[in-house]
């Protein structure tokens, strides 16, 4: 498997020319670093706040999406590219740019997501089980938002592990895939669910697909946690078992949600989910009181959950 950045780069964020950059997303916890092919995305919000891609052997290319430029601010794009880093005072040149780019997309999306929309909260699960004390004590960790990597037909709100926090053992750790869902105007309808199954059912059928999410997810997990991204904050190997869940994520939805209750009724009753379910374990996420740490002990079935409406 081909490192998904490379040595140079690892070091470069370690201990080199981007070594500012790293220290300053882990000290703003607004931030979150995602790992890509040849780059790296730093959200913010749930949005790619600077995309930074290796071009050259120790040197790199910084990209901001200015689609988060509203017309009429057209005059004040911070920057759409700042091209050939390859010393430190470039790089710290793009850090200088964090705090402008921050308002521009915090302007975006109080016209455009005024709600703060799906991908912030994404933003936050993964912060939570990532990161900080929570993070220790959550069963569950996110590799990944909104993976595609390299299969482009299929994308993941999110991709991780399942490792239970009394468990030492990081060979046998299941696959977990996450399904958000945030407020209730936001839940999709049955058949939008149901179709969404049968193509998380055509993707695991297919062995070389999963096999490369999971290759993925190894060497996410190994940069990460040896960048200090990730706890236990020391170079991590990970390997699979065989099980895999499918974990929805009900963010922020009212408990008398019969709209939600009726959904998944018809999820559960439905030939997609008895096909899936062959394969896979389909979870549910409730709340530790308040919060978005996902503990193995509030997984609930969709029985459950149909209950608890």
């Amino acid at each position: 498997m081909e490192r998904i950045i490379s040595n140079n780069f690892v070091g470069d964020l370690e201990d080199g020319i981007l070594r500012n950059i790293l220290k300053y997303v882990k000290s703003d916890t607004t931030l979150a670093m995602e790992i890509r092919k040849d780059c790296i995305n730093i959200y913010y919000r749930g949005g790619s706040l600077l995309k930074i891609k290796e071009v050259g052997e120790n040197i790199y290319n910084g990209y901001f999406d200015k689609n988060y430029i509203k017309t009429e601010n057209s005059q004040s794009v911070v920057v759409e590219c700042i091209p050939g880093i390859n010393n430190l005072s470039k790089a710290n040149k793009l850090i200088e740019y964090i705090p402008k780019i921050k308002q521009q997309m915090d302007l975006w999306m109080k016209i455009e997501m005024p709600d703060g929309g799906e991908r912030e909260y994404k933003h936050i699960v993964a912060k939570e089980n990532n990161y900080g004390l929570i993070g220790k004590e959550s069963d569950y960790f996110i590799g990944d938002i909104e993976y595609r990597g390299c299969l482009n037909n299929y994308l993941f709100d999110m991709i991780g592990v399942k490792w239970a926090v009394d468990n030492d053992n990081t060979k046998n750790l299941d696959l977990a895939l996450f399904k958000m869902y945030y407020g209730d105007k936001h839940l999709k309808t049955s058949k939008e669910i149901l179709n969404d199954l049968n193509n998380i059912t055509s993707f695991l059928n297919n062995k070389e697909y999963v096999n490369v999410l999971k290759n993925d997810l190894k060497e996410i997990y190994k940069v990460k946690s040896m960048l200090g991204l990730l706890y236990p904050y020391k170079e991590l190997e990970i390997n699979f078992s065989q099980k895999i869940e499918i974990v929805y994520i009900f963010g922020n939805q009212s408990n008398e949600n019969e709209n939600l209750k009726n959904t998944l009724i018809n999820i559960k009753t439905s030939q997609e989910y008895e096909k899936i379910s062959q394969i896979v374990d389909i979870k549910v996420a409730t709340a530790s009181f308040m919060g978005y740490g996902l503990y193995e002990k509030n997984m609930v079935t969709l029985d459950k959950a149909i209950e608890m409406l």
